[in-house]
């Protein structure tokens, strides 16, 4: 056996072992709004997230988009990015992560109702 084809047994068996198990997610129509607004502007506020999904959902509240984005960190992927340099109410932004631009294949253009996927 040659040393390429070791290397490349040896990269594949380490490549297994890092990739974490799959989970599955569940995601709503608010969630799925955070989401699309996020992948459009890479990364705002807590107020801006607010407003985009009010404006394409006005039965949502508040709320649901803090809860949501407290799920999302839980499951690694939304950060939340600290600007101490702006003035109080504005300092803390949300982005999302690798994980959570992996969405983007699933978020349908007008969400409608929940969708389940796995990441």
């Amino acid at each position: 056996m040659s040393l390429k084809s070791r290397l490349s047994r040896v990269r594949t068996a380490l490549k297994q072992r890092l990739r974490t198990d799959p989970i599955e997610i569940e995601l709503d129509v608010v969630e799925q709004l955070i989401v699309q607004h996020l992948l459009l502007v890479e990364q705002a506020s807590f107020a801006e997230l607010s407003d985009a999904v009010l404006a394409a959902r006005p039965t949502a509240d508040q709320q649901q988009v803090r809860l949501s984005l407290i799920r999302f960190e839980s499951f690694r992927l939304v950060q939340r990015i600290l600007h101490p340099e702006l003035e109080p109410g504005k300092q803390m932004s949300f982005t999302l992560t690798a994980d959570g631009r992996r969405l983007k294949r699933v978020i349908p253009d007008q969400p409608r109702s929940r969708i389940q996927t796995w990441l």
